[in-house]
């Protein structure tokens, strides 16, 4: 299912870009508060564009869920820096929480996977990517005054919870969802030895590497594992490279996407080696399911035949990119 570009849809889509830009470069609370306002109200636009009732539903969801972060996020801001302000450790830590509940990260990560199943591939590529850049900033920038037990905890909530949530799905969104918590187990390591610099370069490599798979997908119609057998009409080359994007979103190495996972691990030996063992525990969990995707890519149903869409030369060339560029970052891993 793809986007139809109406003039409302590339409205939005506009209004999208803008508005995260806006809060990147925002100087005060209040103007950060109405850059992600502006960037919600134009988001569910883009979440209801086939008007399924699914997603219509998420869309509800992920107003409410984005609602109350931006609600905690304003009142914790106004408490944070009011002269009369009490209690700063718990303002602070509320602050924090409704970052995480915009961004979709453990335990405010509830509404995550529910709004993900629901959406299309191409909402849910936009969600998993442009959508986690604004909260992950202010997440970032605001790690010094965040309490110093918190994010190594958070760090390995998501590592965990995304491992175990999803070796019980059958919705490959759902599944997507959880490898994204998973991810920002990693991407909040750095913030633990505070190299924001890396929690970036982590983030773009992930991005990269969802961008194609999600594409896929989303060409080939695939919701569940069970039709996943799809991929075995596909060509072979193509397979290959369906196979060397998951494996590299797994964080096996020594493919591109163990890379930044082995610069948390070598930040982290000297500091907390136990937030390490976490997160290489929630990291196999996460290799367990993309290796049970790629098993049932490979089994090959000879009764039911399905069709699909061509895929375009964009397609193809992306794809065939994207699995070379997880292969060709190789020489970095031993650095």
């Amino acid at each position: 299912m793809t986007f139809m570009w109406s003039p409302t849809m590339m409205l939005a889509s506009t209004t999208l870009i803008t508005s995260t830009l806006m809060a990147l470069s925002s100087t005060n609370w209040l103007f950060l508060w109405a850059s992600m306002e502006l960037n919600l109200l134009s988001f569910i636009p883009i979440l209801i564009s086939s008007k399924m009732n699914r997603e219509i539903e998420s869309a509800v969801k992920y107003f409410l869920a984005q609602a109350l972060g931006s609600a905690l996020l304003l009142t914790s801001s106004i408490m944070m820096w009011s002269p009369y302000s009490f209690a700063p450790s718990v303002t602070a830590m509320m602050l924090t929480m409704s970052i995480l509940l915009k961004l979709g990260s453990a335990p405010c990560h509830l509404w995550y996977p529910s709004v993900m199943s629901g959406i299309t591939w191409m909402s849910c590529t936009i969600l998993s990517s442009w959508q986690k850049l604004a909260p992950l900033s202010i997440l970032i920038f605001f790690t010094s005054i965040t309490p110093k037990p918190i994010i190594p905890m958070m760090a390995a909530m998501n590592a965990l919870f995304g491992g175990m949530m999803g070796m019980n799905q059958t919705q490959l969104r759902a599944i997507m969802a959880y490898s994204s918590i998973g991810h920002l187990g990693w991407i909040m390591a750095f913030m633990v030895v505070s190299k924001p610099a890396l929690s970036m370069i982590y983030f773009m490599v992930y991005c990269t590497l969802i961008l194609p798979l999600f594409l896929v997908f989303n060409y080939m119609n695939i919701m569940t594992s069970k039709q996943l057998s799809k991929a075995s009409s596909i060509p072979f080359s193509t397979q290959m490279s369906l196979v060397i994007l998951l494996l590299s979103l797994a964080g096996l190495p020594p493919l591109t996407g163990f890379m930044p996972k082995l610069m948390a691990i070598t930040s982290l030996a000297s500091q907390n080696i136990s937030l390490i063992l976490l997160l290489i525990v929630g990291s196999l969990m996460n290799l367990y399911y993309y290796l049970n995707i790629i098993v049932n890519m490979s089994l090959v149903n000879q009764v039911i035949t399905f069709n699909y869409v061509r895929y375009t030369l964009k397609t193809k060339v992306l794809l065939f990119m994207s699995s070379v560029l997880s292969i060709g970052l190789l020489p970095l891993v031993l650095f």
